[in-house]
């Protein structure tokens, strides 16, 4: 099962270069970049991860490299949402919901349908949780 694999959230300044719209891919053990570099720190972070969603024991998941801080002033690390290639669409709109509501942007609205989404996700009805964290990232309360 191939497991697609790409930042989510960055803090600081990746020394690698990751940009939110990067993606790459893990194959069984090959790697192989979609968009943007792969990073050998990162990968070193993502082999439990990687086994249980191509082992279908889990559907999505987050996870922070490392980090590079050359500047110990300053985090450098990018926190990546993992996900298997059916799901990825799920995924990212999963870990966008997930990013809102840790700022502060959720509602009673969007935890119903983030709750559907899981119930759905669990179900392994993936279209219908996609429809479902749509609506909660519709009713999301807007940027400060």
């Amino acid at each position: 099962m191939r497991v697609r694999i790409g930042p989510s959230r960055i803090f600081g300044k990746c020394p690698a270069g990751f940009q939110i719209n990067d993606e790459f891919i893990i194959d069984g053990t090959n790697v192989s970049a979609v968009k943007g570099p792969i990073c050998y720190v990162a990968l070193s972070a993502f082999t439990a991860q990687v086994t249980q969603i191509q082992r279908q024991q889990r559907t999505t998941s987050h996870l922070s490299c490392p980090g590079c801080s050359f500047n110990k002033k300053q985090d450098n690390r990018v926190v990546f949402v993992l996900g298997s290639e059916e799901t990825w669409n799920l995924s990212r709109m999963y870990s966008k919901y997930n990013w809102a509501r840790l700022d502060g942007r959720a509602t009673k609205t969007t935890k119903h349908f983030c709750d559907l989404c899981w119930k759905l996700t669990q179900a392994r009805k993936y279209k219908e949780a996609e429809q479902a964290i749509e609506k909660a990232l519709e009713n999301l309360k807007p940027k400060p």
